[in-house]
């Protein structure tokens, strides 16, 4: 089957609207290769049987040098008309994409953006002689490099077989302003797609805050989670790396324990929002654990975790392990340190028991106002004061 070059951005990973429309092109029986710009971590990601290509400096020069030797006359005419439309990143963008889209029986290129970026495109083209599409969003539409640049602009857009846009009005433009046929202009309307990953909807919602370090205990909830043959539940992961030796990444480790449909992860929450995570959880689980040097002796252990005391103070039922600090925090439910049966089977008896949640949230929430209200800083002014 032939396939499809789609040409986006990965930015901030993959736009939310761009990454649903690629699923329903996939259902629709659309075979494509996600050609990315860049790649960096966000919200929405590729799915793992896509097949992606992500730009490459080194990919594009060796490609650019293999075709000058060859003289190809085509390749000089482009690189003379990326300097002088001052695009010359996106002409050699479309090089390191060119092997891989020869080699891959491509029909046709469509590009998920409607300013410079569309000269990827248009360099592509020309290279490999298939039809080009491209779906104008308003906010490159207004951007001054495309709204008053009308001539250099409005020959990229003639270029395409088929430009596609999200509002009647937008058409509008793209005929009056660019000059664009209307017999080349198709309108397609977004469509709006609430909790795709089916991560929220009929689920209990398993809390963890904590940095991605070992002590924490993520390798051991990861396993447990695997364990668990159900579906009704998801495990909402906030915060991040901060670039320690002991640092673990979590996009990894969630391939290798191959828990992506039960793990979404929220990067670094505060404030407000890190308030509402807390709010919407049902259960909250931090299996920390004491990181051990190579002699066996403690190397990291947690003191008590202000996440925990949050977690409590919001009126959630926790899970925890019986680790430094913790057990003088937590009363139930508690397990042992590294053992991932046990933690298992604490999470199911929870999932199993929701009338249980109200009860033991309401105790840990007294626990939290009598031990471990602000008030225990009168402890460090006090002692502040003897020397004033």
């Amino acid at each position: 089957m032939k396939k499809v070059a789609y040409i986006t951005s990965g930015k901030i990973g993959i736009h939310r609207f761009t990454y649903n429309e690629l699923v329903e092109l996939e259902k629709s029986g659309i075979d494509f290769i996600l050609c990315l710009t860049q790649l960096k971590p966000g919200p929405w990601m590729s799915i793992k049987t896509w097949h992606v290509i992500v730009a490459s400096k080194s990919i594009a020069l060796k490609e650019f040098i293999q075709l000058f030797f060859k003289k190809n006359i085509l390749l000089i005419k482009l690189l003379c008309e990326a300097q002088k439309n001052k695009v010359i990143p996106f002409f050699f963008i479309a090089l390191s994409f060119y092997r891989v889209l020869k080699k891959n029986n491509i029909s046709s290129l469509h590009c998920q953006m409607g300013d410079d970026k569309l000269y990827i495109g248009y360099f592509l083209k020309q290279l490999l002689h298939i039809p080009l599409t491209v779906t104008i969003h308003a906010h490159e539409l207004y951007q001054r490099r495309v709204y008053d640049n009308n001539k250099s602009i409005q020959k990229l857009f003639s270029s395409c077989d088929k430009v596609i846009t999200i509002s009647s009005f937008n058409a509008g433009i793209l005929n009056n302003k660019f000059g664009i046929p209307n017999e080349k202009i198709e309108i397609m309307k977004l469509f709006p797609e609430i909790d795709n990953n089916n991560y929220i909807r009929d689920k209990t919602k398993i809390l963890i805050v904590a940095n991605w370090a070992e002590k924490k205990g993520y390798k051991i909830l990861f396993e447990a989670i695997r364990e668990l043959k159900r579906n009704d539940f998801t495990l909402w992961v906030v915060g991040g790396t901060y670039f320690s030796d002991n640092s673990i990444d979590l996009y990894e480790l969630v391939k290798e324990k191959s828990v992506e449909d039960k793990v979404a992860l929220l990067g670094r929450q505060g404030g407000v929002i890190l308030d509402i995570i807390f709010s919407a959880c049902d259960i909250f689980c931090l299996p920390s654990f004491t990181e051990l040097y190579e002699d066996g002796l403690p190397a990291e252990r947690e003191g008590i975790p202000v996440a925990l005391m949050e977690a409590m103070a919001w009126g959630k039922p926790v899970i925890s392990t019986k680790h430094a600090g913790i057990p003088e925090l937590v009363e139930e439910v508690l397990v042992e340190e590294r053992n991932v049966m046990q933690l298992k089977d604490a999470i199911v008896y929870l999932l199993d028991h929701p009338e249980k949640w109200k009860e033991m949230g309401e105790k840990n929430k007294r626990l939290i106002a009598e031990k471990f209200s602000h008030k225990n800083v009168k402890i460090l002014a006090d002692t502040f004061k003897q020397w004033q």
